[in-house]
């Protein structure tokens, strides 16, 4: 079973600098939201999701979801 990490980020003036940064350490954008479309994330919010290997999954984050590939 694949297990994944997300991650929720707020549209702000560096956002293109963050994508990248982020990017380079293995992100990729899954979806982006309005107000209206999820209540705990911030207007135009970009959310954001890797997968865990087996060397990450020790310290793995609360924002751990599992997904069967």
């Amino acid at each position: 079973m694949k297990r994944y990490e997300y991650k929720v980020i707020d549209t702000g003036k560096y956002l293109e600098r963050e994508l990248n940064e982020l990017g380079a350490q293995g992100w990729h954008v899954v979806g982006v939201t309005t107000k209206k479309q999820l209540l705990i994330a911030p207007p135009q919010a970009i959310i954001l999701m890797r997968e865990v290997h087996a060397r990450d999954a020790v310290d793995a984050p609360a924002s751990l979801v599992h997904a069967s590939a």
